[in-house]
């Protein structure tokens, strides 16, 4: 049998006030095996169905394309009930006891949690209603979990509903094990609970950035749930879904800026479903029932989203016994482009002609940092290297708009990094000698240093793309002028006054000139202590920090800088010190006046947040 893997992920949603939605049917795997008709709850996730087998206690994984099996995770039993969910870190969580009517009040074995990557479970042991008998009654689904169950300190909570439910019980999970010293009812204020034993509360981060809950009660209307201000109860307001069926199976998720609900419509137990907002008047998608297949009365039509990115998300449709389809739900703007690095000697790029885009490396994208990143293999360069970034493998769109020239001052082997921000379309690049660990020097000054392009201070790495070190900014002989000066070079000149020659290899702030700035030197406010600012190659720009001890945290795959004060308090700037109203955002980019954009930004030293 094949492993079992799952691999979690997280991707931002993008805010747009309007798009039209496209909604694309992507696989469909019909007319299940009869060995599976024991199948019962189960979800779409990293590109798999996972669906519990409620009479051989099996969690089985398959393969949207053809239904094939890809793993099944063994629980040791049988006859269970069907309940199986995950929770954010992709850890599955399946129920296991086989108490009637299920009332989760024996002290055994309950639940079993499969961690992620794992085929071993860890057992969960029982009584969560110790304290709230009266809660007790049956329940055959499992909510989303969120957080990791698996995690020591945060850990994960299920949010579980029974037929007999007065409230919502919170069932938080640390290490592997419930808390059950932390078990609570949660009541609900502002609307009616009517569970049933397939009531199911989701959690969800609604538009506006808040954390919310949705309650699914099968012959019921939906209730859309926030955290009272005790952090004790929810707050509940129910709303309406045009053409709701009383069937299982929903997901709440926000894509596009829209807070939008999966919902299975009429006819009742059939395979049709919808996509709309909360009490809208129309749905933005409608999937009409499709004839032919047999629900075996399991009145449930399992549908969940994933998100690939702000463009595009993947809708999972599972009909018990039936079969498996997969979605695309799109919106404008999410075309997918490559980018690669093509330029001349052809050797350095891993092509055999020069400027050949079809045949050019392609970058790679760091997540975190939103900039593409590539590095060639040592190559002996006896002259300059030249380059674009283009976009596609076609010249159709290239940057920068001239070719990026790196000098190469003496033949031998060298590595070639190149970066590229997508958002500006700025390249920066940077070259290396094979035999070398790459370097990083602090130039200006620094621990007693001048501006000289021979003199640095070199900073220590481990990995070759983070580098540190502690350092003195000191400025004894100027009195009068508040601020050390630096920036940073990948290499030092023989000569002291050699600026042309270390311009390639020099970089700094981002900033801009004007005329009280005509350097377009960055100043350093405390309010940027520890916050990444943004680096970039080929610019004259320094930075500007009062004087004292700083640990200087460059990152070269990222482009970032980390100043962090080394005394126990950040000095307070002099208040004769002539202040105007710079604006500058959290990168360190200079603005003219106040900024249009909502986010936050540092005036006069002080962070301000623009809604």
């Amino acid at each position: 049998m094949k492993k079992f893997l799952l691999l979690a992920a997280f991707f931002a949603v993008l805010s747009v006030s309007a798009q039209e939605f496209t909604l694309t049917e992507v696989t469909s795997t019909a007319n299940v095996p009869a060995d599976r008709m024991n199948n019962r709850q189960g979800f779409g996730y990293s590109g798999a169905f996972i669906v519990m087998d409620k009479v051989l206690g099996q969690i089985n994984s398959y393969n949207p394309e053809d239904g094939s099996l890809i793993g099944t995770l063994e629980t040791g039993a049988t006859a269970s009930w069907p309940a199986v969910t995950r929770d954010d870190a992709g850890n599955i969580i399946a129920r296991v006891d086989n108490s009637w009517p299920g009332n989760f009040m024996a002290d055994t074995v309950i639940m079993k949690i499969f961690p992620v990557g794992s085929e071993e479970p860890i057992d969960v042991v029982g009584n969560i209603f110790a304290d709230f008998e009266a809660e007790n009654g049956r329940c055959d689904f499992f909510s989303f979990i969120e957080g990791n169950v698996m995690d020591e300190e945060e850990g994960g909570i299920l949010w579980l509903v029974t037929a007999k439910s007065t409230g919502i019980l919170k069932v938080p999970f640390l290490g592997g094990e419930i808390d059950h010293d932390h078990i609570a009812l949660f009541p609900v204020e502002g609307a009616t609970l009517a569970p049933t034993s397939s009531t199911v509360v989701n959690p969800y981060v609604a538009a506006d950035g808040t954390k919310h809950y949705m309650l699914w009660t099968r012959n019921a209307n939906a209730v859309d749930l926030v955290m009272n201000e005790t952090e004790d109860g929810f707050i509940g307001t129910t709303f309406t879904l045009p053409n709701k069926g009383a069937t299982n199976g929903c997901f709440p998720f926000t894509f596009g800026g829209k807070d939008l609900v999966i919902y299975t419509t009429l006819p009742n137990y059939g395979n049709a479903w919808a996509i709309a907002e909360k009490n809208a008047e129309e749905p933005i998608a409608v999937v009409p029932e499709e004839p032919g297949y047999v629900t075996n009365g399991f009145q449930c039509n399992w549908l969940n989203a994933e998100l690939v990115n702000e463009h595009k998300a993947i809708i999972y449709q599972y009909f018990p016994g039936n079969y498996f389809k997969t979605y695309e739900l799109t919106i404008p703007g999410g075309e997918e482009h490559t980018y690669a690095v093509c330029g001349a000697p052809a050797a350095l790029f891993g092509m055999e002609n020069d400027w050949d885009p079809a045949a050019a490396p392609e970058m790679a994208l760091n997540e975190e940092s939103g900039l593409y990143w590539w590095t060639s293999e040592p190559t002996y360069l006896s002259g300059n290297v030249e380059f674009k970034v283009v976009q596609d493998h076609a010249w159709d769109v290239c940057y920068p708009e001239n070719n990026y020239v790196v000098n190469v001052e003496a033949p031998g082997e060298y590595i070639l990094y190149v970066t590229y921000n997508p958002e500006n379309n700025e390249v920066n690049a940077y070259l290396t000698g094979e035999t070398q660990q790459p370097k990083v020097y602090i130039i200006g000054e620094v621990n007693g240093n001048s501006w000289a392009t021979n003199v640095g201070v070199e900073m220590e790495t481990e990995d070759d793309n983070i580098f540190t070190s502690i350092v003195t900014l000191d400025r004894p002989d100027r009195d009068d002028v508040q601020y050390c000066y630096f920036s940073f070079a990948t290499k030092l000149m023989e000569a002291a006054d050699d600026w042309n020659g270390l311009a390639p290899y020099r970089f700094g702030a981002v900033s801009e000139a004007t005329a009280d700035n005509p350097n377009g030197d960055f100043q350093f406010f405390p309010e940027m202590d520890g916050q990444p600012l943004q680096l970039t190659f080929n610019n004259g720009h320094a930075f500007m920090v009062p004087e004292g001890e700083y640990k200087l945290t460059v990152n070269m795959e990222d482009m970032t800088l980390i100043i962090e004060n080394q005394a126990t308090g950040i000095e307070t700037l002099n208040s004769d010190v002539k202040v105007d109203n710079t604006w500058y955002n959290m990168a360190g980019q200079k603005f003219n006046g106040m900024p249009s954009v909502p986010g936050i930004y540092i005036n006069n030293g002080k962070k301000v947040i623009i809604k």
